[in-house]
């Protein structure tokens, strides 16, 4: 490579935007069937990115109309005329038990405060009727494959389809 030369960011490559082009259709799919989708992925992987410039376009491209709320406390109502909904920042407990597991030496794992907080949000995700998508974010691989294998419902009563959201710097 020569020196000014510039190359695209790993993102853009043809592997990158087949894996990506394929979880948009599932996605999609899952929307059309009326479900949500619980999208989990390492932290700074480039969920929200993902959300924003590739998912949020395709669905209004097939004409949904979408409804984009950056975390739990901006969500404060949905409008009437809304197809899907996406949350980014969701928050759930269902592997609390397993969390505290992993990482013994930070007792407790979660603060009480923390912990009504997320109760807090669990109140406003509840009255969604929309198919919703909603992006947890996890530390480690074995955090994902533990609320893959053990999450069909959130805290909130959604019924859920887990989709695990590929680190962009892994699929280059």
């Amino acid at each position: 490579m020569r020196r000014n030369e510039i190359v695209p960011p790993h993102y853009f490559n043809r592997n990158h935007f087949t894996k990506m082009k394929n979880l948009t259709e599932k996605i999609y799919k899952e929307l059309l069937l009326c479900n949500n989708v619980l999208l989990i992925g390492l932290a700074d992987s480039g969920k929200t990115y993902y959300a924003l410039n590739e998912l949020i376009p395709f669905l209004n491209n097939k004409k949904l109309n979408t409804a984009y709320f950056p975390d739990c406390d901006g969500l404060l109502s949905v409008p009437d005329n809304t197809d899907v909904v996406i949350v980014d920042e969701v928050e759930t407990l269902i592997d609390k038990d397993f969390l505290e597991r992993q990482h013994p030496k930070d007792e407790p794992y979660y603060s009480s405060k923390y912990l009504e907080k997320v109760k807090s949000w669990h109140k406003k995700l509840k009255p969604i009727k929309a198919p919703s998508v909603f992006i947890l974010t996890r530390n480690g691989k074995e955090e994902i494959k533990y609320l893959i294998k053990n999450t069909k419902i959130m805290d909130w009563g959604a019924l859920v389809r887990c989709f695990v959201f590929e680190n962009y710097k892994n699929s280059a």
